[in-house]
């Protein structure tokens, strides 16, 4: 039976499908079968999800409401074992910064202060500060732990008040990601081992 379909190409071109090598239609069916159910079983895998929340969240709003307590809110992190010690749940959140505009701020007043203190007699140190500033090579991002840790430095200059508080507007948290977490164990005396939910290693 000739197959009768019109492959839409990479750059757009539509090409009957009689035309191709059939292992090489074989390969594109395969590709597109195989994602297809990889899409099916990240939806599968988003609901579960969502449910683990749910039930979590439900269990958080029954102990707060046994102790007379306000429901609803922020959701922080929670441990969740059971009697016999052999399972736990543990739910973390973790807060993701970026940084803003001030971070150029901070930049030019912490070579100002440099020049004053140390003219260019100190390329260690300008280059230990000037690597806070740096971006990732990778993704382009300048990282918010090495801006936020120039403020230990202690510095007897006028401007390194307003440079700390430069650094400090120059990172802000932007968000918050919710973690979930499957651990058990043979018995309450062996260490815990998390349920590996990783798809490339199950």
């Amino acid at each position: 039976m000739t197959d009768e379909r019109i492959i839409e190409c990479w750059d757009g071109s539509r090409i009957p499908a009689r035309r191709y090598d059939p292992r090489r239609l074989l390969a594109h069916d395969t590709a597109h079968k195989l994602v297809d159910q990889a899409h099916a079983l990240q939806e599968i895998v988003r609901e579960e999800k969502l449910r683990f929340y749910a039930d979590v969240d439900a269990y958080l709003d029954l102990v707060l409401e046994s102790y007379g307590a306000r429901l609803g809110g922020s959701r922080g992190g929670l441990r969740i074992e059971a009697i016999d010690g052999v399972r736990k749940v543990e739910v973390s959140v973790a807060d993701y910064q970026t940084v803003t505009a001030a971070v150029e701020a901070a930049r030019v007043l912490v070579n100002e202060i440099l020049d004053d203190l140390v003219g260019q007699e100190s390329d260690d140190l300008r280059a230990i500060v000037g690597s806070a500033f740096a971006r990732n090579p990778k993704t382009g991002k300048i990282s918010t732990e090495r801006v936020l840790g120039l403020r230990q430095l202690n510095l007897s200059h006028p401007k390194w008040p307003l440079a700390k508080e430069a650094i400090s507007d120059a990172v802000i948290t932007s968000g918050s990601k919710r973690y979930i977490r499957f651990h058990e164990r043979a018995t309450p005396h062996d260490a815990w081992k998390q349920v590996d939910l990783n798809f490339s290693s199950l």
